[in-house]
């Protein structure tokens, strides 16, 4: 090889190495990205969806510095099939993720081994951190660590109190924990860990992961990184600091439908913290000269709590397959790249976050077998044209003809004993069925959804008996009244 072509070669590889080539243009240096999914929070409890009475400046930054999406679905209507679709850029039916996890020892829930979002990115070269909820099983296997999170500061449970244990509001009641104990008081009380070691900590919970979250950023800021904010607020159970909880007099909260002023009150205390946790977080990414190449995603994991949140203009709440449940407030800024302040309304999915990020790496989202789109020529309005004409869900608790179809403005609700049918352009409160004037178009809806549905599979796993794992023997359990050893 003569020199001139040795030089040319070496070149080649010091700007590949640098730089990515992609089918959106031009070559583009590999963002960092940060996804931010808090827990159950309502449709209009952000300011720029409408909110009054809960204040979210950052999150509303955030929008106003970037894209807010008005069609933002998630993948299911509670937490832990959701989560599996976001974290594996999969939908979770497909490998039969239909429930969430009801006691997070037993070795047989939550995700079987496979690649995630967070490995595929570890391919390309990034540095992946995760903390907070993780929600996907507590085996070895299962573990942050394991799935292709290089950090992870968390819990491996489906929600956490937000004080230690020890509090004195708790007056000794989660420790110790009566036994045999029920599947929500395991739930809540694992412990704190990083990676595999238990860790004390001693203030609220949000502010815990945010604390996290920027040390995170700060250790890896000379690489390509990606984060997972995986918040467990404005989830149950109803708990914030008193003086944040005094900022929302349950005289002043708005009249919410079915929810009392009381949990309104301290529901707003907690996404106000949340809110708090993302200005900090996103300041320190600013504040280390990293924004002008961050990538930032907030959504939440499925639509609020009827008893807390509110989704309205949007009908039903979490654990419903109407809008409440499954559309979400979903925000994206790409400095440079997204237009500031700008609304879109076409259909979008929290699984095509995944693909765009693994195509913001230099993968190839369809190569690696994700299930949703790359959408930033959608969301940086290069093009009007929607990323879906069709979206599906499976909606039911075990296989079977129970979900969803989105197509266009129309919308069909399939279960065993009935469909709905809603115009959703016309009536997003889906507050009038149009079965028995369109035949056809509930006929041929249906139809495809059933040839979509041939695609899913069995139930991971079955429920287990009462009772049952209350004790594991893992490492990170050590020290924690869940630990016992020689368990499963």
């Amino acid at each position: 090889m003569n020199k001139p072509v040795r030089w040319g070669v070496l070149w080649c590889v010091i700007f590949g190495s640098i730089f990515h080539f992609s089918s959106f243009g031009v070559a583009e240096p590999r963002p960092n990205i940060i996804v931010i999914m808090a827990d159950d929070l309502g449709y209009n409890d952000l300011g720029c969806y409408g909110c009054k009475d809960i204040p979210t400046p950052n999150i509303d930054k955030l929008a106003g510095d970037g894209v807010r999406f008005t069609s933002g679905y998630v993948t299911w209507h509670m937490c832990g099939p959701s989560r599996a679709g976001f974290i594996t850029g999969r939908n979770q039916s497909s490998f039969g993720y239909y429930k969430n996890q009801t006691t997070p020892l037993d070795p047989h829930q939550g995700l079987p081994k496979m690649e995630t979002v967070a490995s595929l990115l570890q391919k390309q070269g990034y540095v992946t951190g995760g903390v907070g909820k993780w929600h996907m099983g507590t085996t070895n296997d299962q573990h942050p660590n394991s799935m292709g999170f290089d950090d992870w500061f968390g819990f491996m449970s489906g929600g956490l109190m937000y004080w230690p244990l020890d509090h004195p509001s708790y007056k000794g009641k989660y420790n110790p924990l009566k036994r045999p104990a029920k599947w929500r008081d395991i739930h809540h009380t694992m412990p704190v860990i990083h990676n595999n070691e238990p860790v004390e900590w001693d203030q609220y919970l949000t502010r815990e992961l945010t604390d996290a979250g920027i040390h995170f950023v700060e250790t890896n800021k000379e690489k390509p990184f990606f984060l997972f904010m995986s918040y467990n607020a404005p989830h149950l159970d109803l708990e914030a600091p008193e003086e944040t909880i005094a900022k929302f007099p349950a005289d002043k909260m708005s009249k919410v439908p079915g929810v009392k002023p009381e949990a309104r009150s301290i529901y707003g205390a907690m996404v106000y913290e949340l809110d708090l946790g993302v200005g900090q977080l996103l300041a320190k990414v600013d504040e280390l000269g990293l924004a002008d190449n961050t990538v930032v995603w907030f959504l939440s994991d499925n639509g609020g709590m009827k008893r807390t949140s509110d989704n309205r203009p949007l009908r039903g709440a979490k654990g419903t397959a109407y809008e409440g449940g499954l559309r979400v407030p979903m925000i994206v800024k790409w400095p440079g790249k997204t237009p500031e302040a700008v609304v879109l309304d076409e259909m979008v999915t929290s699984l095509d976050i995944g693909a765009t990020a693994l195509a913001m790496a230099g993968g190839n989202p369809a190569e690696a077998g994700l299930h949703g789109k790359d959408v930033r020529s959608y969301m940086t309005k290069q093009t009007d044209e929607a990323p879906h004409n069709v979206l599906f869900w499976h909606t039911g608790k075990a296989p079977g003809p129970t979900g969803v179809i989105r197509q266009g403005d129309y919308k069909l609700l399939i279960s065993k004993s009935k469909v709905e049918l809603y115009n959703l352009k016309d009536d997003l409160g889906e507050t009038t069925d149009l079965t028995a004037s369109h035949p056809e178009r509930v006929a041929a809806m249906r139809g495809r959804w059933m040839e979509w549905n041939k695609g899913n599979v069995s139930d991971l796993w079955k429920t287990p008996p009462k009772n049952a794992y209350q004790y594991g023997d893992y490492e990170w359990l050590k020290g924690s009244q869940h630990y016992k050893a020689g368990q499963e």
